[in-house]
């Protein structure tokens, strides 16, 4: 069991952190390469809707470190159709405080403090082909969805994976399994740095020039990414048929409120007395303080909307703005088409106009 009195923290600091969070066991770490690991967790009785995930969706964690409560993301690299138990993949990197911690430290019969599943790198509901391009840990979320649409579609997928090497392939056994049980349906490219050379635009283009009617997945560092995107400009393939995953870190807590003071002092000026909140199809009338989230105007005026991280980056407060503005603090999960539907996170929302109502979906 972690214990934050050790690591510098404090109860109550410990306490409003961890307050949307649930505790899972890991009942089995698995040594995936030399560099990764997945931990599985088993979900307590009576919790289990709590932690029903669609797949692609990510598995945060709360972890204190030197005084400080750190959150970290890590995709689910198991699916709803067919593992009994949740399962994340870890990959270690360089100077990495919780990844290198989970993959040395973490062990079976531990006990984890979780915030239940979140994101929006989901399935659609199309029939048209699926291109996976993943790079190293960015299979993770790939290989719940591959697995999932495999089971449950008859759509046609291919993945082209990128590695430094043949030993940093992550669930190479496992992807070639469902090759070889859906031969007519899965292909598999491999692009291995080592020997290939690295991914460029033209190698990336000639994957997908056969698929452009297809969605596009796409995960992994910031260079691949960028590369992948830069291709599929280049052929034109319309905005909302690339689905994207970008793994990113949120800062540490006293980073965060450093920058948090400078974002909010600009737009205080401006804020309203009130804002109308719609929930579960009824409309309140909630008070509103200068500098405030829109989230923590509705916990204060006694309303539940949904809410998990609280920090921007896991789209569970997600809600509508449909009158007046709002400036977001952090927006690590919404994409420009959801912002241009006027799609907010609530838990960052601060007001700048003087009229604003916020909907919560049903």
């Amino acid at each position: 069991m972690l214990d934050p009195t050790k690591a510098g923290v404090s109860e109550q600091d410990w306490r409003e952190a961890t307050s949307s969070c649930e505790q899972l066991r890991v009942t089995e770490v698995v040594r995936e390469t030399h560099d990764t690991c997945s931990l599985v967790f088993a979900v307590p009785d009576g919790r289990e809707e709590r932690f029903r995930y669609r797949a692609g969706q990510f598995l945060s964690f709360k972890v204190p470190h030197e005084g400080k409560v750190l959150t970290r993301s890590y995709s689910l690299s198991s699916s709803p159709e067919c593992d009994s138990r949740l399962k994340v993949t870890v990959k270690r990197i360089e100077d990495g405080r919780i990844s290198n911690w989970i993959n040395d430290t973490v062990e079976p019969g531990e006990d984890l403090i979780v915030v239940p599943p979140a994101g929006l790198f989901v399935l659609n509901e199309k029939t048209r082909p699926i291109i996976f391009f993943a790079g190293g840990s960015g299979i993770t979320p790939c290989m719940s969805l591959l697995k999932t649409a495999l089971l449950t579609t008859d759509r046609r997928l291919r993945l082209v994976y990128a590695n430094r090497d043949e030993h940093s392939i992550i669930f190479e056994n496992e992807l070639e399994m469902w090759a070889r049980r859906h031969s007519g349906r899965l292909s598999i490219h491999h692009s291995l740095d080592d020997r290939d050379g690295f991914l460029d635009v033209k190698r990336i283009e000639h994957h997908a020039v056969d698929c452009l009617e297809g969605d596009f997945y796409l995960c992994g560092p910031g260079v691949f990414m960028d590369l992948v995107e830069r291709a599929l400009a280049a052929l034109h393939v319309p905005s909302d048929q690339i689905h994207i995953e970008r793994f990113v870190s949120p800062p540490d807590p006293d980073l965060k409120r450093t920058s948090e003071a400078v974002e909010m002092g600009e737009v205080s000026a401006v804020a309203p007395e009130s804002i109308t909140v719609i929930l579960d199809g009824q409309e309140h009338e909630v008070e509103y303080e200068a500098e405030e989230r829109v989230l923590g105007a509705a916990h204060r005026a006694g309303l539940k909307p949904p809410f998990s991280c609280g920090e921007g980056y896991c789209s569970c407060c997600m809600a509508k703005l449909s009158q007046g503005k709002v400036r977001m603090v952090v927006n690590d999960c919404l994409t420009p088409d959801l912002l241009e539907e006027g799609w907010i996170l609530t838990c960052q929302s601060v007001c700048v106009s003087r009229n604003v109502r916020v909907e919560y979906p049903d």
